[in-house]
C-alpha cells in the first residue's frame, strides 16, 4: 500500500526482545469518512465509520511540497465501543493491527482524532493544495465560533460533542464550580448538557448553565443546583418545600424547554416520601377510564385548606333522598289541601275553595321538581 514507504521512513518500527517487529503509530488526513452501507465506496459492514486518508508531509505546514504523498489509503475505525467520528480535515491517529485474517500490518486502524486545537468542537487542519479545500473543511460543515470546550475541574472526566453537548463526571472544586464549595468538595457530580450558551468567540473554557443551555439534567449528591424555576407558586402546601436553587442535598433536576414522558408498555408512576408538588399555569388531567384522587381530606381550593368556616361537598344520593322525602311530604299535603274542608255538626262540609284550588298547583309543582333531581346529581364526578 502507499503508505508503507512514508510510515516506515517516517516512524520506523521497533523491535521487541522476540525479535517480532512492534507496530508503531503514524497519522493521516481525513478525506472522507465512510457513514452508510449506501456509499459508493463502501464494500461492506467492516468499513462503516472508516476513514479515507492521505499521509500529510509535514503535520500543519503544508507550505512544503517535498515528500507529500497525494494516494489516498483507508483505515477501519479502532474502537468498536466508543466512536467519535473524524471529519474531513482532521488528523487521525493510525496503527496497523490485526485483521480478520489475523495477519499483522495488513489492516490499518484509526484510534483517535489528534487534538489540534483542543476543541471538542472541531480539530480540522485542511491541506490547503487540495482544490477546494475551503468548502469541505469539516466535512462542509459550517464551522460554529460560539461554541466554547468546557472548563475542566480537577479529576474530571468529560465528555463533549461538536455541537454543544457535554456529560461531565466530577466532584472536586475547580476554577469555576457553580456547584461546588469547601462544603461538598469531592462529593460525586454528574452533569449532562445539550446546547450550551452562546458565547463571543468560542476559546474561552466555559461551565455548563441549567439556566441557558437548552436542556440538562444534573445529578448531584450534596450539591445546591442554581436551577430558576419558571414557575414558584406552592399556596396548596402549609410549609412550602425549598425551592430550586435552595435544597442541599441528594438530588436529581431535570430543566428543559419541553419535558414529556411517554411510558409505551406500562405506567409512569411517581412515588415521595413527602409530597409530590405540581404547579402551573393550568393543570390538566385526562384519563379514558376514570381519574380517582384518595387522600385522608381532599381539599379544593386554598382557602377550603386553610380557614376554619371550610364547607364540606354535598353527597348527591343522600340530598336526593332527602329531598324527594320532603316533596312526598309536600304531594301529601297538596292532595290533603286539594279536599279541605270545615266540617260543622251535621251540616254538609264547606271546602275551603283558595286550599282546595292550592292543592292541585302545589302537587304539579312537586310533581315537576322530583323529575328534576337527577339534574342535581353529575354523571362523570362521585364522592364518597
Amino acid at each position: 500500500m502507499a503508505y508503507k514507504s512514508h510510515y516506515a521512513a517516517r516512524a520506523g518500527s521497533k523491535a521487541s526482545s522476540g525479535g517480532v517487529k512492534q507496530p508503531t503509530t503514524s497519522y493521516g488526513r481525513v478525506v472522507k469518512t465512510i457513514l452508510s452501507l449506501s456509499d459508493p465506496d463502501c464494500k461492506d459492514s467492516s468499513m462503516l465509520n472508516g476513514v479515507f486518508y492521505r499521509i500529510p508531509s509535514l503535520l500543519g505546514n503544508e507550505s512544503d511540497d517535498t515528500g507529500i504523498d497525494n494516494t489516498i489509503s483507508f483505515a477501519k475505525q479502532g474502537n468498536a465501543s466508543i466512536r467519535v467520528i473524524p471529519m474531513e480535515g482532521e488528523l487521525v491517529e493510525l496503527m496497523p493491527a490485526l485483521g480478520v485474517k489475523a495477519t499483522a500490518g495488513k489492516v490499518m486502524y484509526w484510534g483517535k482524532i489528534v487534538n489540534v486545537w483542543n476543541h471538542p468542537h472541531h480539530n480540522a487542519v485542511p491541506d490547503i493544495k487540495q482544490q477546494d479545500w475551503s468548502d469541505r473543511l469539516i466535512g462542509g460543515q459550517k464551522e460554529e465560533s460560539t461554541i466554547s470546550p468546557l472548563q475542566a475541574n480537577p479529576g474530571d472526566t468529560l465528555l463533549e460533542g461538536r455541537l454543544g453537548q457535554s456529560i461531565r463526571f466530577g466532584g472536586y472544586k475547580g476554577v469555576q464550580s457553580k456547584n461546588i464549595d469547601s462544603s461538598n468538595d469531592g462529593k460525586p457530580i454528574i452533569l449532562i448538557s445539550n446546547g450550551q450558551i452562546k458565547t463571543d468567540e468560542g476559546d474561552t473554557p466555559i461551565e455548563e448553565d441549567i439556566n441557558k443551555d437548552y436542556n440538562s439534567i444534573q445529578l448531584i449528591s450534596d450539591h445546591k443546583s442554581d436551577l430558576l424555576a419558571t414557575n414558584t407558586k406552592r399556596d396548596s402546601y402549609d410549609i412550602a418545600p425549598l425551592g430550586s436553587n435552595q435544597y442541599v442535598g441528594n438530588q436529581v433536576i431535570i430543566n428543559g424547554g419541553r419535558l414529556y414522558f411517554n411510558a409505551k408498555e406500562d405506567s409512569i408512576l411517581l412515588s415521595a416520601k413527602e409530597s409530590v408538588g405540581l404547579n402551573a399555569r393550568t393543570l390538566n388531567f385526562d384519563a379514558t377510564d376514570y381519574a380517582c384522587i384518595d387522600a385522608k381530606k381532599i381539599y379544593l381550593g386554598q382557602v377550603a385548606r386553610i380557614s376554619s368556616n371550610r364547607e364540606p361537598v354535598v353527597l348527591g344520593t343522600q340530598l336526593e333522598n332527602w329531598l324527594t322525602s320532603l316533596l312526598d311530604t309536600l304531594s301529601s299535603v297538596a292532595i290533603g289541601m286539594s279536599s279541605a274542608a270545615v266540617y260543622l255538626d251535621e251540616k254538609p262540609p264547606i271546602p275551603i275553595v283558595s286550599l282546595n284550588v292550592a292543592g292541585p298547583e302545589l302537587d304539579a309543582i312537586v310533581k315537576s321538581l322530583k323529575t328534576q333531581l337527577i339534574l342535581f346529581q353529575s354523571k362523570k364526578v362521585f364522592t364518597e
